[in-house]
């Protein structure tokens, strides 16, 4: 890998081609959308996603894309309602993306065609939300059921995706015992009676949202303290990566990481 890889996008581009698109990728905990219209939005690697609970309690992942003119519906990280309406020509939906309607000047002329939010494959594992573009992919093992949710801190990095990954893979050196890496984008740790999710959100190349998820343990000030130390941490990794200090491969996970990245740019 190259310096650019960290700094420029085409590499994202390739990313979102070729690892992003072939996996089951982490959305949400179940638990932070409980009740019926609770939703959460995000992007993961190039893929914006909203994330919703129906009436009836089911979970569905839908493309954050109006089938008008392909612009977001949901412009907010997480919320409640009853149904999705784009702000931009008013094309509205149910919490199942059924398109339900649209103002007359903008009204689809054909009825009968579906302009339905686009659905993606998703499942729930150990109570984690994952979505995916390819069906067929290997489906995620996270183990044991998780304990009772205690939270979710979230934390919005100024770093490309991969320093993320690299300095989380190496501050879970120390304790190989409780650590195990869910590739391309997740990080399961079981200390004790406890599970603590990390689950990476690519969102552009040089912007990373990071969701801890807590099971087992209440967020705390000293949690919350750590994530923001963990940030700075990530941020100065990143800068060095732009000034050209590549990663050394001193850890099989680390070694693994750079094998699937430097391939995925190959078979580009």
């Amino acid at each position: 890998m190259k310096s650019e890889d960290y700094a420029q996008g085409d590499a994202f581009q390739t990313e979102k081609r070729s690892i992003f698109s072939t996996g089951w990728l982490p959305a949400c905990a179940e638990a932070q959308i409980p009740k019926a219209g609770d939703f959460v939005s995000l992007t993961v690697g190039g893929w914006s996603v909203i994330v919703t609970r129906d009436p009836a309690g089911a979970i569905t992942v839908l493309r954050n894309m109006c089938r008008h003119q392909a612009m977001p519906v949901v412009g907010v990280p997480a919320g409640n309602c009853e149904t999705f309406r784009c702000r931009f020509h008013g094309w509205t939906f149910d919490l199942t993306g059924k398109f339900l309607g649209a103002p007359p000047p903008v009204a689809p002329r054909e009825a009968s065609a579906n302009h339905n939010l686009i659905a993606l494959p998703m499942l729930i594992e150990a109570g984690i939300v994952f979505f995916s573009l390819d069906s067929l992919a290997t489906k995620p093992a996270l183990g044991s059921a998780m304990p009772a949710y205690g939270g979710t801190i979230v934390s919005e990095i100024a770093a490309n995706w991969k320093v993320v990954v690299e300095q989380l893979l190496e501050e879970q050196t120390l304790r190989p015992e409780t650590f195990s890496w869910h590739s391309p984008l997740l990080a399961l740790r079981r200390p004790g009676s406890t599970a603590i999710v990390e689950q990476i959100a690519p969102h552009t190349f040089l912007r990373t949202r990071l969701f801890a998820h807590f099971f087992g343990d209440e967020v705390d000030d000293q949690k919350r303290t750590d994530a923001e130390a963990f940030k700075a941490r990530c941020e100065v990794l990143q800068a060095s990566r732009a000034a050209g200090v590549m990663p050394t491969d001193d850890s099989a996970l680390l070694s693994a990481f750079h094998k699937r990245i430097e391939t995925a740019y190959a078979q580009a």
